[in-house]
């Protein structure tokens, strides 16, 4: 029998990955978003799309929530809701999407809601996995993490080594988790498939569209005047001095896991130069 999926966000970047890579292997899925009729939603071929899910009869869950950026939005609330639900149905597994170094993080006043979230999980004894995403390569697509007007402007220090994660990435460990749940049950896994400096990153975005992106330092006050979380998260990024994932335990388990430069020959460098063009 076809195993039976929900996934939450599914019309959003994790959500979405997720919800075709399942797709792809096998898997029944029924996507949680606001509108199933929109044209993400009518994208995703197979799908179930439903604004309320039902978890009879559900083996997995995906669990992620947009966060602190999304007005009016209570992440603990949301994901305890989604646990509590997962385990008065007796899902066979949940997959938590929180963020890179969250604990730590959250002893500086950011990601708590995630963080708590994460206890939350651990006090309930379900068959769960948490995955901690870096930043997503996609995000660069977003002139608001960067690539505006032909540079890299980032509040990012020259020297900071700042963890990436390609989404097609995290929806690989996702269905990894789902498929073998008594290897992934209880684990946590920091998930980067790189790390690079500002530098760095203009100089392989340089390379890969063949047009020049030089990096721009941003002074983090300026930052701060126009959006202070958006600083206080380029703050604590600027501090941690050593990468937090283990990429080649990471790639152990996934050997296709994505190098930034991987990703732009990939998928990347067709839309970045179409962005800097445009």
């Amino acid at each position: 029998m076809t195993k039976l999926a929900v996934v939450y966000g599914a019309t959003g970047q994790q959500g979405g990955a997720v919800a075709r890579r399942l797709l792809a292997g096998g898997w029944r899925v029924r996507g949680v978003t606001r509108d199933p009729s929109s044209a993400k939603a009518r994208a995703l071929a197979g799908a179930e799309m439903v604004v309320e899910p039902s978890f009879e009869g559900v083996n997995a869950v995906f669990s992620v929530h947009p966060g602190p950026l999304a007005p009016g939005e209570d992440e603990f609330a949301a994901g305890k809701a989604i646990a509590d639900a997962a385990h008065e149905h007796g899902v066979g597994h949940l997959v938590y999407s929180s963020g890179l170094g969250a604990d730590m993080l959250a002893a500086v006043n950011l990601q708590q809601d995630k963080w708590r979230v994460e206890q939350y999980l651990a006090t309930l004894g379900i068959s769960a996995t948490v995955l901690r995403p870096g930043s997503f390569m996609e995000n660069y697509f977003n002139p608001l993490f960067g690539l505006t007007d032909g540079a890299l402007r980032t509040a990012a220090n020259p020297g900071t080594r700042q963890q990436y994660i390609a989404l097609e990435d995290i929806a690989a460990f996702t269905a990894l988790a789902f498929d073998d749940p008594a290897a992934y049950r209880g684990r946590t896994f920091e998930l980067a498939g790189d790390a690079l400096t500002p530098p760095e990153v203009a100089a392989a975005v340089s390379e890969a569209t063949g047009i020049t992106v030089p990096y721009v330092h941003l002074d983090i006050e300026e930052l701060r005047k126009i959006n202070p979380r958006f600083a206080a998260g380029y703050e604590a990024l600027n501090s941690i001095k050593e990468p937090i994932a283990d990429v080649p335990a990471l790639c152990a388990l996934h050997p296709g896991l994505l190098t930034f430069e991987a990703w732009l020959r990939r998928t990347g460098a067709t839309k970045l130069r179409e962005l800097l063009a445009g």
